[in-house]
Formats: C-alpha cells, sequence, structure tokens
C-alpha cells in the first residue's frame, strides 16, 4: 500500500531545536524511535534494544557502540558546500519522493510532489539504504582511468610528433650531397610546411588536453567530495551527495567517452618520388580508440 507523508505548508523551522535521532533498525521496520548509540562498525544508529543484540551474540561484541548524540556531532563535520540546498527554492532538502526519484525542499513537496503519494523523510530513506560502497565512485574512477588514457595518449602522439618533425631535417641533410640546390631548396621548403602543420596540430592537441585535463580536475573534485562525506558524513548528508552526483557522474561519462572517439594518433613521414621532380612528405593521421 502507498503510503504519504504530511507537510507542513508553515515555516517548521525551530530555533535551537535539533532533530532526533532515529533508530535505523526501527526505521526499516516502519517505526520511529529515537536513537541511543551509533555502531561504528554496523554503521548505523540503534535504539537501546537494537543495540542489546551486540551483548547476547560473541560475533557482535567485538563491534565498538557510541553515544548516538557524539556520533553525530562527529558525523556532522562534513561541509556538503550547498549540495544539502534545494537549487530552485535555496531551502535545505529534507524529504525524497521515491514516485518521482527526486530530493525536495518543504516547498518542493508541497508545491511540486503534492500528488505523490511516497514523499518520505530523508532521514528515514537514507536509514534504509546504504551507501558505504558508492557506485558513483566506482564510475568515477572509471571514467578518471579514461581521461587519464586520453591525456596519456595524446602526450605520446606530441613527443612521436616532435620526434618526427626532427628527424625531417636529418633525412633532407643526408640527401643533400646528391643534389645539393635542389635539396637546399627542399629544406626550407617542406621545413616550413612541417613546422606549420606541427603548430596548427599541437595547438588542437593541446585544447583536446587541457579539456580532459579539466575533466580530470572535475573527477578528482568529485571524487574528493565522495569521500569526505563517506568519511565524516551523516547518513542523510550521504544519500544526498549520491542523488546530488549522478548527473554529474553521467556528463562525464559522456564527455570523455566522446574524447575517447576523437582519439588521434598523428605521424609524419617524409618521401620523394624516384624523378627527382617533386617533393613529396606525408602526413598521417591513424585513429584509434584506446579506452578501456
Amino acid at each position: 500500500m502507498a503510503k504519504s507523508c504530511a507537510i507542513n505548508a508553515g515555516n517548521d523551522e525551530v530555533p535551537g531545536l535539533v532533530e532526533p535521532i532515529l533508530c535505523q533498525p526501527c526505521l526499516n521496520n516502519d517505526k520511529q524511535t529515537p536513537a541511543e548509540k551509533f555502531c561504528s562498525t554496523c554503521g548505523e544508529f540503534q535504539c537501546l534494544d537494537c543495540s542489546n543484540v551486540h551483548y547476547k551474540h560473541d560475533y557482535l561484541k567485538s563491534h565498538k557502540l557510541l553515544n548516538a548524540n557524539a556520533a553525530r556531532t562527529k558525523q556532522g563535520s562534513f561541509d556538503m558546500k550547498g549540495l544539502d540546498q534545494c537549487d530552485q527554492h535555496q531551502e535545505v532538502l529534507k524529504f525524497f519522493c521515491e514516485d518521482d526519484y527526486q530530493l525536495c525542499c518543504s516547498t518542493c513537496a508541497i508545491v511540486d510532489h503534492r500528488k505523490c503519494h511516497n514523499v518520505v523523510e530523508i532521514q528515514k530513506v537514507a536509514g534504509r539504504s546504504n551507501y558505504r560502497n558508492s557506485s558513483l565512485t566506482v564510475e568515477l574512477e572509471k571514467v578518471r582511468q579514461k581521461a587519464k588514457l586520453i591525456v596519456a595518449s595524446i602526450a605520446s602522439s606530441k613527443e612521436k610528433l616532435d620526434e618526427d618533425v626532427k628527424e625531417i631535417p636529418i633525412k633532407i641533410r643526408r640527401m643533400r650531397d646528391e643534389v645539393m640546390k635542389m635539396f637546399d631548396e627542399l629544406e626550407i621548403s617542406v621545413v616550413t610546411d612541417v613546422k606549420w602543420f606541427q603548430k596548427e596540430t599541437l595547438e588542437k592537441m593541446t585544447m583536446k588536453q587541457s579539456q580532459n585535463e579539466k575533466y580530470l580536475a572535475d573527477i578528482s573534485t568529485c571524487l574528493e567530495t565522495i569521500n569526505n562525506v563517506y568519511q565524516s558524513g551523516t547518513m542523510v548528508q550521504q544519500f544526498i551527495v549520491e542523488q546530488k552526483m549522478k548527473n554529474d557522474v553521467i556528463v562525464l561519462d559522456q564527455n570523455v567517452d566522446a574524447e575517447c572517439q576523437g582519439l588521434e594518433t598523428v605521424i609524419v613521414n617524409f618521401d620523394f618520388d624516384e624523378t627527382l621532380k617533386l617533393p613529396l612528405y606525408q602526413s598521417q593521421i591513424m585513429f584509434q580508440d584506446n579506452c578501456l
């Protein structure tokens, strides 16, 4: 049967009022019981009845139990940096609509989700979730590896391009003994063209490298935020970060995949025909997908 959560349309913020800590095992059974203890091993706030299980079973006796208020103070030190704010109304996110799968502030819940049947407090739905092994971290790590591969490939390609360009004047000088005048003119012409090609190509590569370095920086920022919230944040904060950053991870993944598809390896080579009439040099571009 669908459940609904009544939302107070008025200003329910009471100065100095501390939101109660609820027992997470009881929340899983649709009971709201004040929590007295926090098990750092289980990662759960528990009431006295639920926490007493630790004393009944030998395999639970090694778990560390803390005072719930002290544990909340320790966990609540994570700086959300605005992630717990509604983008539309700039209010604190307090609810989660399970029908639309969206985080909601009080205004959102009243205005946009008043017809929904499953608008619940974040504390309750976060208590039923376990984000200790964040899938976002796994996905971000995959995206980071792709971005690092792109940057490394571009750096290698730039180095190879530089080596190829430097080799061209050497080849030309070796031919000079046979047709000195022709190769004097050839060197000037070809080196000028190749250096122009190198300059133009390097500019494109540098722009592509800079873009992917920015992706790496964005990924590192996301990973740092996620890691910090799981070290210092509450389960509510963890849940909010998960929901807020899902789209960012998807966009990063799409952008890096697009960069993967356009990854290029540039090879420059020099050659001439047997008649010695027309100098020819070849520029080859090999397209390859090196992404995982």
